[in-house]
């Protein structure tokens, strides 16, 4: 029995009501963190300000969680050959002693240290959301320039609104905090969710190729785009990730988050893009004949 991808073998409402209901969930999933944090996603070290030391992984987490919890010890993380300890925001006075009781204790070589204040992190806020509104506007007028049909533009600007929605609703799920590396992932999604999108409506809408045969050809290409970036993706992961067990280097934060984030997003892409945009398409297309 030959077993056929193609979504289109799906009722059109189904293709449409399957990533509706998952979006749904993921926003579900970031106004619950909104209630209990504050904020959609835990805002990491960049955007939060306060001091990240790390140090030689010679003692167990739960050892450092015990002996540091009294200067508002936020997280530990474990990154292979060394450990990450991130700290709120602690006065002078509990600071100075919370290094020396460090340097004391790994020596002073071995320990690395970063603050960030308060305003900084503040500031990183507000240039992360205009970097995202920007973005998504820069986008969308590119997207109406090319099709100059307000329904189907629309659509794509709203399949790559979901792909960030589900992308930072994963996050939560996984701990990932929202930092340099993430939110880089997240704009770089903006770009690899329209790329399918736009693929399928043009040959849909500009060539005119809608039949199911159509559709699987165009189905195959864009799959074939999106798993061949995510398997490069999966792989900078988990080099990035597990790095300590390939050589002497400790983990690669920054790559191991933004690869996380987007293999989140392209595998939401994949729905959004040949389930509800395909869907929608589907719809546009019948409905447009029967007025004609």
């Amino acid at each position: 029995m030959k077993f056929d991808l193609n979504p289109y073998n799906l009722d059109t409402k189904k293709m449409i009501r399957i990533p509706l209901f998952i979006l749904v969930i993921c926003i579900g999933i970031l106004f619950s963190f909104f209630v209990i944090y504050d904020t959609p996603v835990r805002l990491g070290y960049d955007f939060t300000g306060g001091t990240v030391i790390t140090v030689p992984s010679t003692k167990d987490v739960g050892y450092l969680e015990e002996k540091y919890q009294a200067y508002d010890l936020l997280f530990v993380r474990d990154m292979g050959s060394r450990t990450m300890l991130q700290f709120g925001f602690i006065d002078p006075d509990k600071g100075k002693e919370l290094r020396e009781s460090i340097i004391q204790e790994y020596g002073e070589e071995n320990v690395q240290l970063d603050y960030s204040g308060a305003t900084f992190g503040e500031e990183m806020q507000r240039l992360a959301i205009i970097a995202i509104i920007f973005s998504f506007i820069l986008m969308a007028i590119v997207v109406f320039v090319a099709f100059r049909i307000p329904l189907p533009s629309c659509m794509i600007t709203f399949c790559a609104l979901s792909d960030i929605i589900m992308a930072m609703a994963m996050m939560d799920i996984f701990g990932i905090e929202l930092t340099l590396g993430s939110l880089a992932a997240l704009l770089m999604l903006i770009g690899y969710s329209v790329d399918t999108d736009i693929l399928l409506t043009n040959k849909v809408l500009k060539e005119g190729k809608n039949t199911k045969d159509d559709f699987k050809r165009i189905f195959n290409t864009g799959f074939t785009m999106t798993t061949t970036t995510l398997v490069a993706v999966v792989v900078m992961f988990i080099v990035s990730t597990f790095s300590y067990l390939f050589t002497s280097y400790a983990q690669i934060t920054i790559l191991s988050e933004m690869s996380a984030v987007l293999i989140f997003g392209l595998l939401a892409d994949m729905l959004n893009t040949w389930l509800m945009n395909a869907g929608f398409l589907r719809l546009y297309i019948d409905k447009r004949g029967k007025r004609r």
